[in-house]
């Protein structure tokens, strides 16, 4: 019983990290599976639900005012932590994409430097961070239309840098990154 573990968020100015954590009880899937960063929004949706049909999932996101509290790597880490208290089934080993792995998670892990492309598990983990961010962002979208993060998700892209600029941060912004620290308060 193997699980994979993989995150989405890291680098944006909003939002939270989350983490997905997936233990595949069938591994053939008729839509595409890979890396979340190389789908196509439209068949990342797809590969979302196949994913939950065949898998026992776990999702764990931490917060921007955590992340701005606790730094992007610890916050990483405890939103990975929590996507594996999300399992229905504790798996015998744990797929960590990227180099480092969570501090006191009591699971056999090992890490897989781009895992997203060597390990099945690990894409479909990618998927489903990605997807629950993204859904998470256009929520945030509703409260804060004024930004746009329906179509960046809180990247720094120039549109979002001008309404930061123009307007300042909110409150769901992280503001121990410098391009948003450097706007000064918002509007909260």
């Amino acid at each position: 019983m193997i699980a994979g573990v993989d995150e989405a968020g890291r680098g944006p100015l909003a939002g939270p990290v989350v983490a997905g954590a997936v233990l595949l009880y069938r591994t053939r899937f008729t839509t595409p599976i890979d890396d979340s960063k190389r789908l196509a929004p439209s068949v990342r949706q797809r590969a979302f639900g196949a994913i939950l049909r065949a898998a026992s999932v776990g999702i764990g996101a931490v917060a921007a005012e955590q992340i701005d509290r606790l730094g992007i790597e610890a916050a990483t880490h405890l939103a990975m932590i929590r996507a594996l208290q999300g399992l229905r089934v504790v798996p015998d080993l744990v797929l960590v994409d990227g180099n480092r792995l969570p501090p006191g998670c009591e699971l056999p892990m090992m890490a897989v430097v781009g895992g997203d492309s060597k390990s099945l598990s690990i894409a479909c983990a990618s998927i489903v961070a990605k997807v629950m961010r993204d859904r998470w962002m256009r929520w945030v979208h509703l409260l804060h239309p004024e930004y746009g993060f329906a179509r960046h998700k809180g990247y720094g892209t120039a549109k979002h840098l001008q309404r930061l600029g123009a307007i300042g941060p909110c409150g769901f912004h992280r503001f121990s990154f410098r391009p948003v620290a450097a706007r000064g308060e918002g509007v909260g």
